[in-house]
């Protein structure tokens, strides 16, 4: 993957996610200390952030950094908000349940 790719990756998952969190672009910009027209090309992969950014961007996106890096699959995002939606259903212990059997599920079905 070329450092091109990898720029436009970071920048889809960060405009994916501060869009979720109804974030302004011009918001997180003054969060992280740079201007809303390099957040803007941050967003577009035309600059990549430096790493030192990627941990305040995340920070205030409320992600873990590697979520930053992570390929869209929308398959498998449509299919996790869907386990989502029925984890919200339950209470607490019961959601720690359905997770601990999704977890078996798929460790058995890797094999």
């Amino acid at each position: 993957m070329s450092d091109k790719e990898l720029a436009q990756i970071v920048g889809e998952n960060i405009s994916a996610r501060r869009k979720k969190l109804c974030m302004s672009q011009k918001e997180l910009a003054m969060a992280i200390d740079v201007t809303q027209d390099a957040m803007a090309r941050m967003e577009k992969g035309k600059i990549a952030p430096k790493m030192a950014r990627i941990q305040q961007i995340a920070a205030v996106l409320k992600c873990p950094a590697a979520y930053l890096f992570r390929k869209s699959d929308e398959i498998t995002e449509e299919r996790a908000a869907a386990i989502a939606d029925l984890l919200r259903e339950l209470p607490e212990e019961s959601q720690e349940a359905l997770l601990d059997l999704v977890a078996a599920a798929a460790r058995v079905m890797k094999k």
